[in-house]
């Protein structure tokens, strides 16, 4: 589990990790990933343009990093899962994209997945597999729905009109 932190120059546009700057966050721990940030801007000097998390809960630890050097909201961060507390960020401008994917879609290809594996249990036949290979290498196959990035363009039409999260929760402190 990796949370990469780059630094972005702004005339070239090309992409400059600073060594040291990509590192593991034992456990996915949003702590963890706050002590790593913290490490990272007194390296770096705080000159840091863009974080990408694995995931929220590391996001979030990286912003709590940030906000003690008065570099949140100045960061772009981007994380993944679509947990509540980061669509909260993303409407205060704290966290620029969370990856979204709705449970709905999720919960309903799984069941029309094991609806036809009750009638044939070949992987392979089901209605959008494809085929993938585990982490391990082992053969399998997989149905692939595409991820939503939420930002603030986008927070009315794909998790408040999905019914994922209430206004009141997205809006705190807006």
């Amino acid at each position: 589990a990796e949370s990469a932190l780059a630094h972005l120059p702004h005339k070239t546009g090309a992409i400059k990790i600073p060594e040291g700057a990509e590192v593991n966050t034992d456990g996915w721990k949003p702590e963890n990933a706050q002590d790593n940030m913290d490490q990272i801007l007194t390296a770096t000097k705080n000159d840091i343009q863009a974080v990408l998390a694995q995931n929220d809960g590391m996001a979030g630890g990286a912003i709590a990093a940030l906000k003690a050097q008065g570099l949140d909201g100045k960061v772009a961060v981007g994380g993944q899962d679509g947990d509540k507390a980061a669509l909260n960020r993303v409407a205060l401008g704290k966290q620029v994209v969370s990856v979204w994917k709705n449970s709905n879609e999720l919960g309903t290809a799984a069941g029309e997945a094991a609806l036809q594996l009750c009638k044939d249990p070949d992987v392979t036949k089901v209605t959008g597999a494809v085929p993938s290979k585990t982490l391990g290498g082992l053969d399998t196959s997989a149905i692939l729905l595409a991820p939503v990035p939420v930002t603030k363009d986008n927070l009315q039409t794909t998790v408040l009109d999905a019914k994922y999260i209430t206004v009141e929760e997205l809006c705190k402190d807006v």
